[in-house]
């Protein structure tokens, strides 16, 4: 507390005391100094939080315990900073198709679209349906899964190998 401020309030208190002793009813007086003294502790305790409040606003406080470990979470890609909000794949049917090309010896336009006019016969149109089918509920998955691209590329193409071993999409 200043000089100044601290002279301005025993200025005030000389003067409230002052007028104390002029009341000459005691019932009076004793009421007065009694209402001096809890507005006095009042503005006391006020000043007090005020002051206690900008000291301790930006002071943190003692460390706790260590809390338990928690899951880990999804692998970043190399390189890469920031956290995105909606964890896809990009590109996720482009990279399917590619790694279906490398397992089979159909073409990627057939693999993708699978029709006479793109397969060119009948019975490579029936090897490339249920490989599509798998791409497209790949796919799906792709968009909603949690899995890091690199986790997700490996076990796809245990899903492509053997689409019995991954009909179950909660597998990603």
């Amino acid at each position: 507390m200043e000089l100044s401020t601290f002279l301005i309030l025993i200025i005030i208190v000389l003067i409230l005391i002052s007028i104390g002793f002029m009341i000459p009813e005691t019932k009076y007086k004793v009421a007065y100094f009694m209402i001096v003294c809890l507005f006095g502790l009042t503005i006391l305790n006020v000043y007090l939080s005020i002051i206690y409040y900008i000291h301790l606003r930006n002071e943190p406080g003692t460390p706790g315990a260590i809390g338990n470990k928690g899951p880990t979470g999804v692998k970043g890609l190399p390189g890469k900073c920031s956290f995105t909000e909606t964890c896809e794949i990009k590109k996720a049917r482009e990279k399917i198709v590619d790694i279906a090309n490398s397992m089979y010896s159909i073409s990627k336009d057939c693999i993708d679209n699978p029709s006479i006019s793109t397969c060119g016969d009948q019975e490579t149109v029936e090897n490339a349906m249920p490989i599509n089918q798998q791409i497209n509920m790949l796919e799906q998955i792709a968009y909603n899964t949690n899995m890091a691209e690199d986790d997700f590329m490996t076990k796809i193409k245990v899903c492509l190998e053997d689409s019995n071993n991954c009909m179950d999409p909660t597998d990603f």
